[in-house]
């Protein structure tokens, strides 16, 4: 859902670093930076880097993808729009819930209902 609406919003291209790295093992300990990953994901130390399964962490990342992927056709479609360049910037298939006029008025988005 959030790729939809930053897309819809105007959105070129979204970052998905942090749901990639859990889906490949990562703990969210912090230290990737520093080369002590203790899942070896971002390490190189060799000993560690045993830990990562490079076969199951690239199955579950594809399965990450393809859900994702599943969930943006459904929710275009929903939309009615095949593609997802056609949302790129179209407000008006946004509603908000939970927003302020002044919040709507900012995105330019109409609320539930309307």
């Amino acid at each position: 859902g959030d790729v939809i609406k930053a897309v819809a919003l105007g959105a070129d291209a979204v970052y998905i670093g942090t749901a990639a790295l859990l889906a490949v093992g990562c703990t969210l300990c912090h230290k990737c930076y520093t080369g002590k990953c203790a899942w070896g994901i971002t390490t190189n130390d060799p000993y560690i880097a045993k830990r990562l399964n490079p076969e199951i962490a690239a199955e579950r990342l594809t399965n990450l993808l393809k859900a994702w992927a599943h969930e943006m056709k459904e929710m275009l479609g929903l939309m009615g729009i095949n593609a997802i360049e056609s949302l790129r910037g179209n407000r008006l298939r946004l509603r908000a819930v939970g927003l302020t006029k002044e919040e709507m008025d900012i995105l330019g988005i109409l609320p539930a209902g309307a």
